[in-house]
C-alpha cells in the first residue's frame, strides 16, 4: 500500500528529517512523502511532532491530467455509504472547486451520499506545484503539546523547550520505543517527557538540584514512570551511551556561561567516546558549533534551524560517532 504524509509547514526541513528517521519515502516534493508499506503504518502519526496527516493513495498523475484520471477512476472500488471531497492547495495556483470534483464521484457510484461531517469516503486532493496526489485521509495529528508548555507544568524554570520541538528532537534519534534516551542537560524534563510518553526508557542528568526536583515534579505530573534522574556532569559522563537528546545550557547562571565554546568543546570530546549510535544537540547560534564538532572528531548527518525569536535561532544537529 502507498502512503502520503502531508509535513507540517512551520519548517519543512525539520518535519522531513522527523519522519525520514522512520520511513524511506521513494518520492518527496514540497511538504509531502509518498513511501510504500506492507504495515499499516498509520499510528506513526501519533508519535511524530511536525507530520500532520497520513492518507492512503490512490492515485497520483500531473496536474494537468487531474480532472480526466478523476472522471475515470472507478470510486465505486473504494466508495463506502458516503463521501467528501477536500482539497489541499500546496501552492498559489488557481484550482477547480471541490464542488467541481464531487460531481464525478456522484455521477460514478450507486446512492451517492455526500457526508461533510464524517464520510466513510473521505476523498482527498493534495495539489503540488506539478503532480495532484488523490488519496483516502486516514488519521490526523491531535496531539495538544501546548497543554504540556513549561509554564502549565508544576516544575519551572525561565529556559524550557516547547514540547512539539522536544518531541521531534526525540524522534530525530531514531530511537524505538523500549530503548534508552539520554539527556545530558535534563533542565526541567521536557526531552524526558517526550520520550516517556513514546514509550522509551529515559535518564537525565543535571548538576543543578533546583532543576532536578523540578524535572522529577514534572515527570510525576505528566505520569511517566519509567526514569532515572542522576545529580551528574555531563563532561564526566563514563557509560555507554546509544541515544542522546539534550539541549545545551547556554543562560546566565550555568555552569557554561563563562566559556560557552570551551565547556561545549569538552562535552563533546566527552560524548565522542560514550555515543553508541546517534545524538541529537541543540546549540545556540552564537557558537562555531561546527568547529567544535569537527574537533571532537563526530559525524554531522544532519543539522536543521529552529526560528525562537529575533535575536535567536537554535542550531539542532544529529551526530553520529
Amino acid at each position: 500500500m502507498d502512503y502520503v504524509f502531508l509535513l507540517s509547514g512551520e519548517n519543512v526541513a525539520l518535519a522531513k528529517a522527523e519522519a525520514l528517521a522512520f520511513v524511506k519515502p521513494y518520492k518527496v516534493e514540497d511538504r509531502i512523502l509518498i513511501l510504500e508499506s506492507k504495515e499499516n503504518i498509520q499510528n506513526l502519526i501519533k508519535r511524530l511532532a511536525y507530520t500532520r496527516k497520513i492518507f492512503k493513495l490512490l492515485f497520483s498523475c500531473s496536474k494537468k491530467e487531474l480532472i480526466k484520471k478523476f472522471e475515470n477512476y472507478d470510486w465505486n472500488t473504494i466508495y463506502k455509504k458516503d463521501f467528501s471531497i477536500r482539497i489541499i492547495n500546496l501552492t498559489n495556483q488557481k484550482v477547480e472547486s471541490e464542488k467541481f470534483f464531487a460531481k464525478y464521484v456522484w455521477n460514478s457510484v450507486k446512492k451517492p451520499k455526500v457526508n461533510l461531517e464524517n464520510p466513510k469516503t473521505p476523498i482527498t486532493i493534495i495539489l503540488t506545484r506539478n503532480n495532484a496526489y488523490v488519496c483516502l485521509f486516514l488519521q490526523e495529528n491531535k496531539e495538544n503539546f501546548d497543554k504540556r508548555k513549561a509554564h502549565l507544568r508544576p516544575g519551572l524554570l525561565p529556559i524550557s523547550m516547547h514540547p512539539k520541538l522536544a518531541r521531534a528532537v526525540v524522534n530525530l534519534t531514531g530511537i524505538k520505543k523500549g530503548k534508552i534516551l539520554y539527556d545530558a542537560f535534563c533542565g526541567t524534563g521536557g526531552i524526558m517527557i517526550e520520550a516517556g510518553l513514546m514509550g522509551m526508557k529515559t535518564v537525565g542528568y543535571d548538576i543543578y538540584d533546583k532543576a532536578l526536583k523540578c524535572a522529577k515534579e514534572n515527570l510525576d505530573y505528566c505520569k511517566i514512570k519509567n526514569y532515572k534522574l542522576l545529580k551528574k556532569d555531563a563532561l564526566t559522563i563514563k557509560n555507554k551511551i546509544n541515544y542522546l537528546a539534550t539541549d545545551l545550557p547556554y543562560g546566565r547562571g550555568t555552569i557554561a556561561e563563562r566559556n560557552l565554546e570551551n565547556f561545549y568543546l569538552k562535552f563533546l570530546k566527552n560524548l565522542k567516546k560514550v555515543l553508541g549510535k546517534r545524538a541529537v544537540i541543540i546549540f545556540p547560534d552564537n557558537v562555531n558549533y561546527k568547529k567544535l564538532i569537527k574537533k571532537a572528531k563526530l559525524k554531522i548527518t544532519g543539522e536543521f534551524d529552529y526560528y525562537i525569536h529575533k535575536s535567536m535561532t537554535k542550531k539542532i544537529v544529529i551526530l553520529e560517532p
